[in-house]
């Protein structure tokens, strides 16, 4: 009788484990059913490409993960085939980015102040350009986000985490905005487009120079700040040097803002300060 109920309970755990093993494949089972349009939309933008694999991100855009020319990729498309994003992981090879991307960098204090990078990432938009984001690390410090537009210059820098290449994906842009920067700015690359706390922000280059242009929630305009910090203005420089002799500029942003204001923001190497420095080079310290 023993024997029995041991045969019997054995059939039964062995019976458990078969179902608990199905049911554990069907969970890991990452398999994406993914459309004629989709598939065919992808084909036609890559080819020659290796190890693709589907995957679905934020409920509704279809990730082809895939390897071309030895690089890790992952393209995005809507359920009806639109491409809206691709990310080009370099991981830490340095030399794979554009010339520009490189002197870009270089140029900043991230370079010679014993960081370190730690991944390399090239997102790809339609519409926008092309946005290279490097991480950096270094120790007793938060990692930071560094991102460049195809001419090298930065145009943001966040703590990591805060931000998702994700976030990045290309949604459109309201109509008004577009039509102001058509009207103000024609010609003009879009290089980033976002909406963060109530308010747009654009950053766009425009005669060479890169701009972030932010907007309040009914599309008005609220300022302009653009970018010196590869060719600060002699009046800069000549009251930084005045005032804070030995200090080292770090950034450089001419702001121009809805109530008339306009002055240069400065943000210093180790010192916590912003200066604000007006056209006639009256300088005042606000918070960073």
């Amino acid at each position: 009788m023993k024997t029995l109920e041991w045969i019997r309970m054995m059939m039964f755990v062995a019976l458990g484990l078969i179902v608990f093993s199905a049911c554990s494949d069907d969970d890991d089972d990452d398999n994406v059913n993914v459309s004629d349009v989709v598939l065919a939309a992808f084909n036609e933008k890559y080819t020659g490409v290796t190890n693709v694999d589907w995957d679905l991100e934020n409920g509704s855009y279809y990730v082809a993960e895939f390897r071309l020319n030895g690089t890790k990729h992952e393209a995005w498309f809507t359920a009806v085939g639109e491409w809206v994003m691709t990310e080009v992981d370099y991981e830490r090879n340095f030399t794979s980015l554009p010339q520009a991307v490189q002197t870009g960098y270089n140029a900043t204090t991230y370079a010679t102040n014993q960081w370190t990078i730690d991944d390399i990432d090239e997102i790809q938009r339609p519409d926008y350009d092309t946005v290279y984001k490097i991480e950096v690390e270094k120790s007793g410090q938060a990692d930071m986000d560094l991102y460049f537009d195809s001419n090298g210059t930065l145009y943001k820098e966040v703590q990591d985490g805060s931000s998702s290449n994700h976030d990045m994906v290309s949604t459109g842009m309201p109509t008004q905005i577009q039509a102001y920067i058509d009207t103000n700015y024609a010609g003009a690359t879009v290089i980033d487009f976002d909406r963060e706390n109530g308010y747009y922000e654009v950053d766009i280059r425009y005669d060479n120079l890169v701009k972030e242009i932010v907007f309040n929630s009914s599309y008005e305009w609220i300022s302009t700040s653009t970018d010196y910090s590869r060719n600060v203005p002699a009046l800069v420089t000549s009251a930084v040097s005045a005032s804070y002799p030995g200090k080292v500029i770090d950034d450089c942003d001419l702001v121009e803002t809805a109530t008339g204001e306009t002055y240069y923001l400065v943000d210093l190497d180790n010192y916590e300060p912003d200066l604000k420095i007006t056209l006639d080079g009256t300088i005042t310290e606000v918070a960073g």
